[in-house]
């Protein structure tokens, strides 16, 4: 259990040198990596620089994902990437992202680092970080609270 004395920037709590996929790789290639490594968003690239992002979500949105593997294979990352990920820089403050992911309704954000791709941070992320903060901030639950 980690004790935070100060609210952590999210360079030190992200998911540091997340898979990604280029902007020509195909559905199948992002669905393998999210199966494979049971992530639920890969960052696009294109010529080292973020272009977008996949989730679940938007593969979900593009029909049946039990199309054939060779039908998956004509479709690309960046046909179903969404265009504006929301990218922060490395020492962004936690607070701020985590509002701001709250605000736009982002299950995660892109982390940059001298304008490469260094992180992410998801609300899985996000929720882990809050659980440690209440076990070390908070008495353990001895069943006499009220709800």
């Amino acid at each position: 259990m980690k004790k935070y004395k100060k609210i952590p920037y999210v360079g030190s709590v992200m998911t540091p040198f997340p898979y990604f996929v280029e902007t020509d790789n195909d559905v199948a290639e992002v669905e393998r990596l999210m199966n494979e490594h049971h992530i639920h968003h890969v960052p696009v690239q294109q010529e080292g620089r973020v272009v977008g992002i996949v989730s679940e979500r938007d593969l979900y949105h593009l029909g049946d994902r039990l199309l054939p593997i060779e039908d998956r294979a004509r479709i690309r990352a960046s046909e179903i990437m969404a265009h504006d990920p929301y990218i922060v820089a490395f020492d962004t403050p936690l607070h701020e992202v985590a509002f701001e992911m709250a605000k736009r309704h982002a299950g995660s954000a892109i982390v940059l680092h001298h304008q490469k791709l260094a992180g992410i941070l998801s609300a899985t992320d996000i929720c882990r970080i809050l659980a440690e903060i209440f076990e070390s901030e908070f008495s353990p639950d001895t069943g006499d609270d009220a709800a």
